[in-house]
């Protein structure tokens, strides 16, 4: 899990403070949808493989879903 947080100047008495939170299992549905959406019904394999990728590395891998041009391709690169 990755917090991210932002605040304004501790001068300021009226600062706000936003967190944001990313799940791995949010950005995983996330990457699956681009699969699911680009090239159709995705293989238990890519399934299996994606619930131990961390948030990073499912970061990396939905840039890559956009810019393969097939899913084997982009078993590929899950793959190597």
């Amino acid at each position: 899990m990755r917090i991210t947080r932002s605040a304004t100047s501790r001068a300021n008495p009226t600062s706000w403070v936003t967190t944001t939170i990313v799940i791995p299992s949010r950005v995983r549905r996330q990457l699956m949808r681009v699969l699911q959406l680009r090239f159709g019904e995705v293989p238990a394999s890519v399934v299996a493989r994606l619930e131990s990728e961390s948030v990073e590395q499912l970061e990396s891998l939905m840039d890559t879903a956009i810019a393969v041009n097939s899913l084997a391709e982009f078993m590929t690169v899950l793959f190597d």
